[in-house]
């Protein structure tokens, strides 16, 4: 299909033009260029106005005006399929061949007539009633039906002076007038058009040219060949020649129109899923720095941590080693040393339980059914030298009524053993931690309840999330601020709950329940 690329008025429009402010908020030269700009559409109006006034009264006088008639409504349903290219300032549209065909047919006036009554038809098709602007609606119908309707005109005068001069005879002889007439169209067109656009926009012509400049060949060659074919086939066979040649280049156009137009679709959807893409990529990015800042902190937290009791160990090693000493020296030396060695323990374990929770692969759970209360009592027991260290009197129920669970044994006493030596930790000298296991309903009850430092209110809902550690209580114990999230994993595996509550130097009580299968 041959095709014309075109820019036109109505994608140039500027805010100035279309708001048209009051004249004492604008500059001075704005004004003056808005005033020379309304005069210009006003003549480029009246100029189009009058060669379809102009052709009109021609009409009667045309030989067989049911072919220009039939012309005419072609122009119109070509330009109807005129189709905007990505981007929105150049358009495709074959009306200039058929506009150029009637200066071959009929003459220039015919001419400049067809392409402004297609002009008019285009802007009928695409009138919205509703919120409309007449004012610049008017303006833009008369700005364009006066740009082509002159460029067509200018076009064929050119044509039928050299068709005169060079005569007839052959093909080049022939064509010469078609592609001269429309060169001189074509730019004709494109100036008065620049100077409508510099004058709305203040876009300088040559800014214009070096944008659009590729489309001058392809328009001058649709208008010769596409204007000359048509003349041609009319010369020819007539009625017939027009539907059988004119006909096709429609159909082809409108289908051009619909695949553009379906072509735009998929580019708006695929710059929407670039758009998505994009937003998730930079989600990502946030939440990999995120990451790295919580990797940093992390091994920040960890070199402190686990420099501390290796000092101790060594330190401690160093004296078993080059003393002589008591019994009752070494036992307290060993004593520091084995703490030291289950805090690194810990330390150890709760990193390679993060790596299996980071890994995203489920939790494996070796079930057995067992004596939940026996376990905390035993569990509890084990910690009663921790509490002695520093006097606190530590609570529990010495012969526990049995309550059954099914779950895994090592694991839920890795949470209680947790949250006792959290309760210890973290309760001044002389305190008091009480420990309980109770059946409420389908549930197994644990408790343990201190009266240490307590938690803040800003950093309770934070406060089993992975590094996530008291600020004010980072100096009273080691720790990675990984043992609470590790906890929250284990009981929601068992399809458990668990909770606190806590109030600044009252206490904490951490509690979690478990099914009773």
């Amino acid at each position: 299909m041959s095709f014309g690329p075109e820019i036109r008025y109505s994608k140039w429009e500027m805010s100035a033009a279309i708001d048209e402010p009051d004249e004492k908020e604008v500059p001075q030269r704005q004004v003056s260029l808005r005033n020379t700009r309304q005069f210009y559409s006003a003549i480029l109006s009246v100029a189009g106005l009058f060669i379809v006034v102009w052709g009109l009264i021609l009409f009667p006088k045309y030989e067989n005006p049911s072919i220009l008639l039939l012309l005419l409504f072609f122009a119109i349903a070509t330009q109807s399929t005129m189709t905007y290219l990505v981007g929105g300032n150049v358009s495709v549209s074959v009306s200039g061949a058929i506009s150029f065909a009637v200066a071959g047919l009929y003459g220039p006036v015919a001419a400049g007539m067809a392409a402004a009554i297609a002009e008019l038809g285009l802007w009928l098709l695409s009138l919205r009633l509703k919120n409309r602007d007449w004012y610049h609606e008017l303006e833009r119908l008369g700005v364009n039906s006066g740009i082509h309707g002159v460029s067509i005109f200018t076009a064929g005068v050119v044509f039928v002076f050299f068709r005169q001069v060079l005569g007839s005879g052959n093909f080049v002889l022939d064509a010469i007038p078609w592609f001269i007439g429309a060169i001189v169209g074509d730019q004709v067109n494109f100036w008065l058009l620049s100077i409508i656009i510099f004058l709305a926009n203040g876009v300088k012509p040559k800014e214009v040219w070096r944008e659009n400049r590729w489309a001058i060949p392809m328009n001058v060659l649709v208008m010769s060949i596409g204007g000359g074919l048509i003349t041609l086939a009319v010369i020819q066979f007539g009625l017939l020649g027009l539907a059988i040649f004119v006909l096709p280049i429609i159909l082809s156009a409108y289908s051009f129109r619909v695949t553009v137009n379906n072509a735009k679709k998929q580019m708006e959807k695929l710059e929407e899923m670039v758009t998505l893409r994009t937003q998730a990529l930079a989600d990502a990015n946030h939440k990999l720095e995120a990451l790295h800042k919580e990797k940093d902190s992390f091994l920040a937290v960890l070199t402190h941590d686990m420099r501390t009791p290796l000092t101790s160990i060594r330190g401690y090693g160093s004296i078993l080693r080059d003393r002589e000493l008591t019994r009752d020296q070494q036992t307290k030396i060993a004593k520091v040393i084995l703490n030291s060695q289950d805090t690194l323990l810990e330390i150890v374990n709760n990193i390679l339980e993060l790596e299996k929770l980071q890994s995203g692969v489920p939790i494996l759970l070796e079930t057995s059914s067992f004596d939940l209360a026996l376990l905390v009592k035993n569990t509890t027991e084990s910690l009663e030298t921790q509490a002695l260290e520093k006097n606190i009197t530590l609570n529990y129920d010495q012969i526990p009524s049995p309550i059954i669970v099914k779950a895994d044994m090592s694991k839920i006493r890795r949470v209680i053993l947790n949250l006792i030596s959290n309760a210890l930790k973290y309760t001044p000298e002389s305190g008091l931690v009480s420990v309980k296991t109770e059946v409420n309903g389908r549930y197994a009850i644990f408790v343990v309840e201190d009266n240490g430092y307590g938690i803040p209110a800003d950093e309770l809902p934070t406060i089993f999330d992975r590094y996530s550690r008291v600020k004010g209580h980072r100096h009273l114990a080691i720790g990675t601020g990984l043992g609470l999230a590790i906890v929250k994993s284990l009981i929601e595996a068992h399809n458990g709950e668990i909770s606190v509550q806590s109030e600044e130097n009252v206490g904490s009580t951490f509690t979690f329940k478990l099914p009773i299968n």
